[in-house]
């Protein structure tokens, strides 16, 4: 029997308190699959079975409530060991900020801007996807996340940097391509594009209480698919609004949808690791989009570092 590791734990505690594999995998932001992958693997590694699938969900054996008592132990001392080396570290530390490659430009003005004033804890910026944001933060690998997306996830705080129109984004010959602007009703029919696991930030539910517009289109499972589709003519998307006056991908066009929801853009960071270079890089990059041409309009906190909203 090998050594059971830390991530294991945590993804165990969530499928035992979601008490569904869907539920949890949402919660951490991770495929279904990958997440029952790491959960076997651990039954293995422990030599026990700790969870009960069914049809509604799942329920704990004897041992499995045995290691979700010892695994909340466990998480809660790596987190007192985790944040007191973080606050030794913290006078040279850097601050890690990540989002998707989308917006690589975006970022790298906002560090850009931070760095400029000379702060004690520099930013950088990590470049990941729009799936492993969340799970970079958890694991310490970034310090705070740039975020379209419900906060589903325990444990996050927040600032709303501002709240952008949803875009359709179509190929450069498709009917639509020509309009200015677009009304839900105007993609009746359309083929939409979606997505296999959780990379479909702008088409979650919460954003759409009527539902989804447009019509059932075909899966994709990353970015350079999904603009293959849409440049085909195949399916519209929805998508974030260009960044940085940098236009929609090349063989594409993007336009306003004028009924859409407005989706904030956030800063995310976990809550136990709120540190003093945390805090300088939030209220600079808050700041920084109250002024015109820096990003857009006043947050809807007046910049108050609190504790998100939706974070259950």
């Amino acid at each position: 029997m090998g050594d059971v590791e830390i991530r294991q734990v945590h993804y165990f505690i969530a499928v035992a308190e979601e008490g569904n594999f869907t539920r949890a995998a949402q919660r951490l932001a991770m495929t279904q699959p990958a997440l029952s992958r790491a959960i076997l693997a651990l039954e293995k590694t422990v030599g026990a079975t700790l969870l009960l699938r069914t049809p509604k969900g799942v329920t704990l054996t004897a041992a499995g409530h045995a290691m979700l008592e010892e695994g909340r132990s466990l998480l809660a001392q790596a987190g007192n060991v985790t944040s007191r080396v973080r606050r030794a570290a913290e006078q040279q530390a850097s601050v890690t900020v990540t989002g998707p490659g989308c917006d690589a430009a975006l970022l790298d003005r906002m560090i850009r801007s931070y760095n400029e004033t000379d702060p004690p804890h520099p930013a950088r910026m990590a470049v990941g996807t729009i799936d492993d944001r969340l799970g970079r933060l958890r694991s310490g690998e970034a310090d705070i996340a740039l975020v379209r997306a419900p906060l589903r996830g325990h444990g996050l705080n927040s600032v709303v940097l501002r709240r952008e129109s949803v875009c359709v984004l179509v190929g450069a010959r498709h009917r639509l391509a020509g309009m200015e602007t677009l009304r839900i009703a105007d993609l009746a029919g359309e083929p939409l594009l979606g997505w296999q696991g959780p990379g479909a930030q702008l088409n979650d539910p919460g954003f759409w209480p009527d539902g989804l517009p447009g019509a059932p289109g075909p899966q994709v499972s990353d970015g350079l698919q999904m603009l293959a589709v849409v440049r085909l003519g195949q399916a519209a998307a929805l998508a974030a609004p260009p960044s940085d006056g940098a236009g929609a991908p090349e063989g594409t066009v993007s336009i306003r949808l004028e009924d859409g929801p407005a989706v904030p853009l956030r800063l995310v960071w976990p809550r136990e690791r709120t540190t003093m270079g945390i805090r300088r890089f939030v209220r600079h990059t808050v700041n920084s989009f109250r002024v015109p041409g820096q990003g857009g309009a006043a947050p809807d906190r007046s910049g108050e570092i609190r504790p998100a909203a939706s974070a259950g």
